[in-house]
């Protein structure tokens, strides 16, 4: 059931890794009800765009373009955002490191490398 959870979202055929199945596994019910409610509660009280906006710190943002959990025409949301990059990766759904894992990689560690 976890595993179909993770791939619902996905675009591309993934492997779900083992531990990260055995670790939302170790997450009780009333808990990941609990950080659903928060997440979605979190999420309501102030945009993400917002909440980078005000770290003011080089940001990348990584959308799969083909997400279905998230709209990917969202992504604009971001450009109020000073220093901020936002990529999208094609034919990608909601979990870029699992379906895309060298694109991301690639993104983050040059990202990392500039600083930005």
């Amino acid at each position: 059931m976890l595993r179909r959870g993770v791939t619902a979202v996905c675009n591309r055929p993934v492997d779900v890794p083992n531990d990260l199945v055995a670790d939302v596994r170790g997450i009780g019910y009333r808990t990941f009800r609990t950080v659903l409610r928060q997440n979605g509660a979190y999420i309501a009280e102030r945009s993400m765009p917002a909440r980078l906006t005000a770290l003011d710190v080089p940001v990348l943002v990584i959308f799969g373009a083909a997400d279905p959990r998230w709209d990917p025409s969202s992504a604009h949301h971001y450009d109020t955002v000073p220093n901020a990059r936002v990529e999208h990766l094609p034919d990608v759904g909601h979990f870029p490191m699992l379906e895309a894992p060298e694109a991301t990689s690639e993104l983050l560690l040059r990202f990392a490398a500039t600083g930005r």
